[in-house]
């Protein structure tokens, strides 16, 4: 039995039938006999040759889930409104560094207000899909939106950089909920068939909040407070939590409380965060706040490693809850697809970072106006998602657009390395939409492309395929950000602190308190400097934003090449679908029948 092969179609996974209604298929069950929940295989009878997908272990089957009429549409807006939010959240802040570093004086601390969100948000995200099997998506995600709307007060409210720090923290930790639970609701409200439709949503939400953020937050930062960038969620984020309320009605899971616990890895995910924090804390202390070869740097980067070695072998060889199956990895179109989602999201918010600062500081734009100079990415990033969505749909294909993000990312990274200190504008505006018709192209093809090769006998493969296909991209958007701002600062600071010591001792006298950090930071600092120096420093932080689009050339080529990869199948037609009413009661897995 080859349950893995390209043109084989999507679901037959055990003996092909032609001649009779009913087929057995194996389906991997918890045994509800089994003290120590193992798990095993049981026969799932179906009495149709439709394709279907798999029962998320929850004692739910997964056409259950789908939603119809204003139940649907009410769900799927609170996930968009929701999504926006937290989306918003991740590059918002860049607007505020200036104002924040001055106003707590802390310029050396302000890339944490990204890495404090970011980081837990990473991490966490693969915990989320079990926890939502467990417990249900509705009270999970309620209380991710929850988390991160307390993480939004002590923000807005924080009276010191600390303070402001640690509620970025606690909003990461909400907004790896929201953006893993609406991912998996938003695939479970709907049929495959319409999927590309609900996600192409989520891409335009995720998208369009992450370029947004510099505008909007550049607009509060600019004409009325910083802390309006945090105090906007609590409006948003609380009509989109009781439209959630009132509208998505889920199946309710089955089974007793201490049995869904145990369906929850505690060592595999204990390990999996250690991993994670330790090694991008390594990343975001190298070159900046130690030396690369500093003890702190090197103890975080070999206990990193250390730690995410051993949760892949607890994963895969010893758990029996994984966060991960192994079959993820075995299967090359899952595999590749995730790594895909990695480097085309490392390209594309490690470019969105230091395009900020280009209009920002090369430019000397202000907040406001750098996220006007966004505009057409935005713009690029919502056409192409929505073109997408409709593409899938109508030709049932996901590979040729997945391809085609892959080439519009190469071609947007290239572009941007043409970009210079005197770029006219209407230069600056086309150079944006190659990068912005990859990412439009990119989220759904991702997801989708994980979920038509997941395997439907294995409990909960869509929820955990999907939260790999998302974990991926965070993954990426993080070490992005990390590693884009790890070569910036490299290729910035010991040439910005060498022009400064070359000045004569009156001129360097007069800035002796002001580190390199705070000229990376505020234009109005280099601009205290004579004017034949403001330029050198100019030039230089040139030629360091290039090195970061450089980076991010490497990611979205990378990207592109993973692309190939993914699955040639393409998605089953409306009528060859599993609906909800079409199941009868041999779907139950027959030790429950």
């Amino acid at each position: 039995m080859n349950t893995h092969s390209i043109d084989e179609f999507v679901f037959n996974t055990s003996v092909r039938e032609t001649t009779t209604e009913k087929v057995s298929v194996p389906h991997k069950e918890l045994s509800k006999d089994s003290d120590d929940d193992d798990e095993k295989r049981t026969p799932l009878n179906i009495t149709t040759k439709k394709y279907y997908e798999s029962n998320a272990g929850d004692g739910t089957i997964a056409t259950d889930h789908h939603l119809q009429g204003t139940q649907l549409w009410l769900t799927l807006a609170s996930c968009f409104i929701t999504l926006f939010v937290s989306a918003l959240d991740q590059t918002i802040v860049v607007t505020i560094f200036s104002t924040v570093g001055n106003e707590f004086n802390a310029f050396d601390r302000i890339d944490w207000l990204t890495s404090g969100y970011l980081l837990p948000m990473c991490v966490l995200s693969p915990t989320y899909g079990k926890i939502s099997i467990a417990f249900g998506r509705k009270s999970t995600l309620i209380a991710g939106i929850s988390v991160f709307e307390i993480g939004s007060i002590i923000s807005a409210l924080a009276t010191s950089m600390d303070m402001l720090i640690a509620g970025r923290v606690v909003q990461g930790l909400g907004a790896g909920c929201i953006a893993t639970l609406i991912s998996i609701i938003v695939t479970e409200s709907v049929p495959i068939s319409y999927r590309s439709y609900s996600l192409s949503m989520l891409a335009i939400a995720y998208a369009f909040a992450s370029v947004a953020g510099p505008f909007i937050g550049g607009a509060f930062t600019t004409h009325v407070t910083w802390r309006w960038n945090f105090y906007l969620n609590l409006p948003t984020g609380g009509i989109s939590l009781l439209i959630l309320i009132f509208s998505y009605h889920p199946p309710k899971i089955r089974g007793r409380f201490i049995d869904n616990v145990k369906k929850i890895d505690y060592l595999g995910n204990i390990l999996l965060i250690l991993g994670l924090v330790l090694f991008l804390l390594g990343l975001t202390f190298g070159g900046s706040s130690f030396a690369w070869f500093s003890a702190p740097v090197l103890i975080c980067l070999i206990f990193g490693v250390f730690f995410i070695v051993a949760f892949a072998f607890e994963n895969f060889f010893v758990s029996k809850s994984p966060i991960f199956y192994k079959e993820f990895f075995q299967i090359p179109q899952i595999l590749f697809s995730g790594l895909s989602g990695f480097f085309n999201y490392a390209f594309f918010l490690g470019n969105i970072t230091y395009l900020t600062v280009y209009f920002q500081i090369i430019l000397n734009h202000s907040a406001f106006q750098s996220g006007i100079d966004l505009l057409p990415l935005i713009i690029s990033v919502t056409i192409a998602a929505f073109i997408n969505g409709v593409l899938i749909k109508k030709t049932r294909f996901v590979k040729p657009y997945y391809i085609l993000s892959g080439v519009f990312g190469a071609i947007g990274g290239g572009l941007l390395l043409m970009l210079g200190r005197e770029t006219p504008f209407h230069k600056r505006m086309g150079y944006l939409i190659a990068m912005g018709c990859s990412v439009g192209l990119q989220i759904q093809s991702t997801i989708i492309s994980c979920q038509l090769k997941a395997p439907n006998d294995l409990t909960g493969s869509l929820i955990l395929v999907t939260t790999w296909a998302n974990f991926s991209r965070f993954l990426g958007g993080t070490m992005g950000i990390i590693l884009a701002t790890v070569i910036f600062q490299a290729s910035s600071t010991s040439s910005i602190t060498k022009i400064i010591e070359a000045l004569p001792y009156e001129t360097k006298k007069q800035f002796a308190n002001i580190s390199a950090q705070a000229f990376l930071s505020s234009p109005k600092e280099i601009q205290k400097l004579p004017v034949d120096v403001q330029q050198q420093i100019f030039d230089k932080l040139m030629e360091a934003i290039h090195n970061t689009f450089i980076f991010g050339l490497a990611s979205a080529s990378t990207g592109l090449v993973c692309s190939i990869f993914a699955t040639n199948k393409r998605i089953p037609k409306d009528e060859d679908i599993l609906h909800k009413g079409d199941e009868t009661e041999a779907l139950v897995p027959s030790s429950e029948a």
